[in-house]
């Protein structure tokens, strides 16, 4: 860390206070609905009125990653097709393969929106970027990262009889609701020392498991980028002129020191937000530390999952995707 180069002050003043609250606060709730079953449940309803499971748990992961955070999808969906596969006719070929793309699905569909993952909440925030506007200009990575996980998909039915339920709770409600402000928080609609009462009594309450390390390390970053920028050695990493070469260093960039790091590091140098933002998303899949869900999904898959096989698959679709949106930006 760079602490010694940046002084008290400085270090309150460069810290980007609105992305560590927004991701508190989305770790707080999102952690109380997964603990009450709520995720759960709306998988299971999903699951239960389709018979091609593969296809189905792969579409819930894009979809629940665009609207929650990527790595508390995973934490949901990985453990819930251990146990389902429990209840299918099939080998254990298959429950490696989905497993796998249930990570890299996660990291695609999260890439959509500002509150997917956090280098996006953090881009949403540091660049001043409307959600709109957000949305609609990453839809072309999102199409094209479906585009090449299709081909990998299973379409067949496998024969299952889920014995697993869970019943409605009213107390989702309450807590859906606390979701909707945090939301209108992030977007603008809402002060966030409105909402911090709510959250406050939410965590004494329901105690979530909050993951502070990271966010004390999102922070220590902010510090460190400052620090190297204030040397001058962050100008070592201006070495891109244009929108192309930037995606493209972004993501390999990404495959070293992680997406976060990434996207905090080279958002201090460029000013155009939308080469890194595809950059640094498709460069989530990859290497093992090229996005923290990567580790969640080996971590969870309770050693069902090769590293080799999770490694190949994963640079196969990376250098597919980034060689998609390299013809689409040279293209467009």
């Amino acid at each position: 860390m760079l602490m010694f180069v940046v002084s008290l002050s400085e270090a309150i003043h460069v810290v980007e206070w609105k992305t560590i609250i927004s991701l508190f606060y989305l770790m707080a709730i999102v952690n109380v609905l997964k603990d009450l079953k709520f995720l759960d449940y709306v998988s299971l309803i999903v699951i239960k009125h389709s018979s091609r499971i593969f296809i189905t748990l792969i579409a819930l992961t894009l979809i629940l990653s665009m609207l929650i955070t990527n790595d508390v999808v995973l934490f949901v969906i990985v453990p819930l097709t251990l146990i389902l596969f429990k209840y299918i006719e099939a080998d254990k070929k298959d429950l490696e393969k989905l497993i796998i793309f249930e990570g890299i699905s996660a990291n695609i569909g999260s890439g959509l929106t500002p509150i997917g993952n956090p280098q996006n909440i953090f881009l949403y925030h540091f660049y001043n970027i409307d959600a709109f506007e957000f949305v609609k200009n990453m839809v072309p990575f999102e199409i094209f990262g479906i585009l090449v996980i299709l081909p990998f998909m299973e379409f067949r039915k496998y024969n299952c009889k889920i014995d697993v339920d869970v019943e409605f709770k009213k107390e989702w409600i309450i807590y859906l609701i606390i979701f909707m402000l945090i939301l209108l928080c992030i977007f603008g609609f809402l002060n966030f020392i409105y909402v911090f009462p709510i959250i406050l009594a939410v965590i004494l309450i329901k105690k979530p498991k909050i993951d502070y390390l990271f966010l004390l390390t999102f922070i220590f970053l902010f510090v460190d980028v400052y620090g190297i920028k204030k040397l001058g050695i962050i100008n070592l990493f201006n070495v891109v002129n244009n929108d192309v070469m930037l995606m493209i260093y972004s993501s390999l960039l990404s495959q070293i020191i992680s997406n976060v790091p990434a996207t905090v590091l080279l958002s201090n140098i460029y000013d155009n937000w939308l080469p890194i933002a595809y950059g640094v998303n498709v460069g989530g899949n990859g290497t093992l530390i090229s996005s923290f869900a990567n580790l969640i999904t080996l971590r969870l898959s309770n050693r069902e999952v090769s590293v080799v096989r999770f490694l190949l698959i994963g640079m196969i679709i990376y250098i597919m995707h980034l060689t998609a949106l390299t013809l689409y930006l040279k293209i467009f």
